[in-house]
């Protein structure tokens, strides 16, 4: 999330909150299939390019010498910015975006800065920290998901009942008829889904949005897999609520 539009992504997102625990994962993030596109909340990029070394700072371009200088004199709001380990993962006519890691511990662990063109050049466009979220494109919609908690995992399950929460504003509708076929990702170990939803025509208010109930068809058997929730980045075991999401009791 860029630190110019911090006011205008936390309206976006959803009041979060924490549910009790259903079922405990059997899997740790590192052995689910990866999400291979994500997000700071702006233009998708290959989560690959996260796991190098960053030098981006140091190239020898109009962007990077913007985003060097914006580095090397930060403002009381930008200090906290990493001096080195700049990644490119966004480079288009108008607009660079650049993702370092941040200080160790620290949540969000990544920080983003974007530097933008117009007619008078370069110049830095926003900063702020970075969670990073699965990508799904520009015609479609974010939205996490829980397992509807009627409903008891087992292993010959391939219809589960699900609560979609669409992240963007929708003026407190929920995503009845809007929701998108999921991405399914399948390992030994997990079922990693990540849902998005057709956006709604117009400008919104944001109140919470509802859980849209919805029934997950899986193209086999859970069987043994834990099930998790691909729209956060490490996937949420898909039992507990979202982190963007409002679980009632």
């Amino acid at each position: 999330m860029r630190f110019m539009v911090a006011l205008a992504v936390s309206a976006l997102l959803l009041v979060g909150c924490n549910a009790a625990p259903r079922a405990s994962p059997s899997v740790v993030p590192s052995e689910l299939d990866p999400v291979e596109q994500v997000s700071c909340g702006g233009h998708g990029f290959p989560a690959a390019l996260l796991e190098e070394p960053g030098s981006a700072e140091t190239s020898d371009d109009p962007a990077a010498e913007v985003l060097r200088r914006h580095l090397a004199e930060p403002g009381p709001d930008s200090a906290w910015l990493p001096d080195t380990g700049s990644r490119e993962v966004v480079r288009t006519d108008t607009e660079v975006a650049y993702v370092a890691d941040a200080e160790p511990g620290t949540d969000p662990p990544y920080a983003e800065v974007t530097v933008t063109h117009d007619g008078d050049g370069w110049q830095i466009g926003g900063w702020g920290q970075c969670r990073l979220q699965a990508d799904v494109g520009p015609q479609l919609g974010l939205a996490s998901f829980r397992v509807d908690p009627a409903t008891e995992l087992g292993p010959l399950l391939t219809e589960i009942p699900v609560l979609v929460t669409e992240r963007a504003c929708n003026s407190g509708e929920d995503a009845r008829g809007r929701i998108a076929d999921p991405t399914i990702l399948l390992t030994d170990a997990a079922v990693t889904v990540v849902f998005a939803v057709r956006p709604r025509d117009g400008g919104h208010d944001c109140p919470s949005n509802p859980e849209t109930p919805h029934l997950l068809r899986l193209p086999e058997p859970l069987g043994d897999r834990s099930l998790f929730d691909g729209s956060e980045v490490p996937p949420r075991d898909a039992t507990l609520c979202a982190e963007h999401g409002i679980c009632p009791p």
